[in-house]
């Protein structure tokens, strides 16, 4: 079965309902679910369309950051790792802390991230 990618209603409510809300949903056992609500946190987070994400910044950076060491889908996990690489500034402590529980192939791209701090 093809993933479901396309965005609507439900993601938008769950980001305007805030962090909580996100977190419930890429902390939980629904991938596309998941797919969904990264693919819109892409146009929301992005500096174009101007979101005000004071409240939403820093919990959303280390939530992405702990779904890099966590996740067991590749495709959330690259997910994860372009929002932070596109949408957020280092530090990535969480990712410099664990590491080692970073999957062998998304090692190049954490210590990427990791390596802007210097």
């Amino acid at each position: 079965m093809e993933p479901n990618y396309v965005y609507g209603d439900a993601e938008r409510k769950i980001v305007k309902a805030g962090y909580e809300a996100i977190e419930s949903v890429l902390a939980g056992n629904d991938t596309n679910a998941k797919r969904r609500l990264l693919f819109y946190l892409d146009w929301y987070m992005d500096p174009y369309y101007k979101h005000d994400l004071t409240d939403l910044y820093e919990p959303l950076k280390e939530l992405l950051q702990q779904m890099v060491i966590s996740e067991n889908e590749d495709d959330i996990i690259e997910d994860a790792l372009y929002l932070l690489e596109s949408h957020t500034d280092p530090p990535y402590e969480t990712l410099r802390v664990y590491i080692d529980k970073t999957p062998q192939q998304f090692l190049p791209k954490v210590r990427y991230l990791i390596n802007q701090e210097e």
